[in-house]
């Protein structure tokens, strides 16, 4: 572990004791329990944090009568009033039963799943004052998830990524462990993810589903049909451009490709050569916009705007991805699952990072997307790049629209069905993992 990471592991400990724990009340009626990490809850409405993965599935699912209760996955990053819909968090609790467990295992009373057990206990006292129909979560942790398969609560993971692949060895690794650790139910929101996760479930008890993306559907319906935006009128062309964490030492196999581990030079000798033709939307990950130790990332992309006047970041990181896409002709980037959300909504993306060629630590990532045009693996040079992004201009054209009603029909369906499942699963108290 570099020096770097230490010191954002330590950041994060201390900031958590400035998040209290925090209850709420049960509301009346039949709840659906919604859980995430703060660092997925990138959107904010009126001042509060929601994720918008999780926010779309609210939306259709309180249409069927159900209410909704958060819950922060520790350590929170942000206080539990501060989220949409008010949350519950952990940090205090979370922490001692950590300090427990080092203390049960020091002294040889807790063995290897000291925390786990201790954990688990907690989530099953907070799953039964709340008494929940289901729990809808983004990577639920391994207590959370064999707490509530105790008590034959379903827990749904929405898969925040997209196009994943057998190929995906971080993917592979989470899934690596006893079905029990595992939520119920896996969400896919394309296809090739969902037959990689048909394929992992084979035989176990873990079932893959898919529907459509609840986010862009939610968007969608909010504003009638499918249309572009001026981009469609002509002008100035606009490019998405999706930065990514994992390059400034937290990933040993990304380290040493971009320079200062935020944005490569390469890019910005493109803005500055497109300056003529092209506005850049700069979209910073979740990560760099929320969690502690990436003030530099910040304070870095927040100072491109006075060095290229055609570089825009603010808007960029903050509102809705699928309404950038529609705007954009283009998105590049260097290895993110966000070209996953742009061939949803038919934008070819460039992935530049030299790990994704052959030979790489990520190749046969996103090749799927590459035989449907939607992805053009490319390399770290300027005037490629802008050769690709004058290429997607010229022959960039109003997409085909969005049928609204049948696929919120499809929407309501699918969620009606996943409620009726949860209705028959049954406490696995008996059961062991497999």
């Amino acid at each position: 572990m570099s020096l770097q990471t230490k010191f954002r592991a330590l950041s994060r400990l201390g900031h958590a004791f400035t998040v209290p724990d925090r209850s709420v009340a049960r509301p009346e009626g039949d709840v659906v329990l919604y859980s995430c990490h703060d660092v997925d809850r990138s959107m904010v409405e009126d001042g509060k944090r929601f994720s918008p993965l999780l926010e779309g599935i609210r939306r259709t699912v309180s249409e069927l009568g159900y209410k909704a209760v958060n819950l922060t996955h520790p350590l929170a990053l942000f206080p539990g009033s501060t989220i949409k819909g008010g949350s519950m968090t952990m940090n205090y609790r979370a922490l001692a039963l950590r300090g427990r467990a080092v203390a049960a295992r020091s002294l040889g009373l807790g063995g290897s799943t000291a925390r786990l057990d201790l954990e688990m206990a907690f989530y099953g006292r907070l799953l039964d004052r709340i008494k929940p129909r289901m729990l809808i979560s983004i990577q639920p942790p391994a207590a959370l998830c064999r707490a509530a398969r105790q008590r034959g609560i379903l827990v749904a993971e929405a898969l925040h990524g997209s196009n994943y692949s057998l190929n995906n060895t971080i993917m592979t690794a989470y899934m690596a462990v006893p079905d029990d650790h595992l939520p119920n139910v896996l969400i896919s929101f394309d296809d090739v993810s969902q037959a990689t996760m048909t394929t992992i479930c084979a035989g176990r008890d873990i079932t893959a589903l898919q529907t459509n993306h609840p986010w862009l559907h939610s968007l969608r319906k909010a504003r009638g049909a499918h249309s572009r935006h001026a981009q469609a009128q002509g002008g100035r062309k606009k490019v998405l451009v999706t930065l990514q964490w994992g390059y400034d030492g937290e990933r040993d196999y990304l380290s040493n490709i971009i320079p200062n581990g935020i944005l490569h030079p390469v890019l910005e000798e493109v803005f500055a050569k497109g300056a003529d033709a092209y506005d850049f939307l700069i979209r910073m990950h979740p990560i760099q916009m929320n969690q502690n130790g990436y003030r530099h990332h910040r304070a870095y992309i927040e100072a491109l705007p006075t060095r290229f006047p055609n570089v825009e970041w603010r808007e960029a990181s903050t509102r809705p991805l699928p309404l950038l896409l529609d705007e954009a002709v283009g998105h590049i980037t260097m290895s993110s699952s966000s070209v996953g959300e742009a061939a949803a909504t038919r934008v070819p993306s460039l992935m530049i990072c030299p790990t994704l060629q052959p030979g790489g630590a990520l190749y046969g990532f996103f090749r799927e997307l590459e035989t449907e045009g939607l992805v053009t693996f490319g390399t770290l040079e300027a005037g490629a790049i802008l050769d690709w992004i004058g290429a997607r201009a010229a022959s960039d054209k109003v997409r085909a629209p969005y049928d609204v009603e049948s696929r919120h029909a499809e929407e309501l369906a699918f969620y009606r069905a996943l409620l009726a499942r949860a209705a028959t699963v049954s406490p696995s108290h008996a059961r062991t993992s497999s």
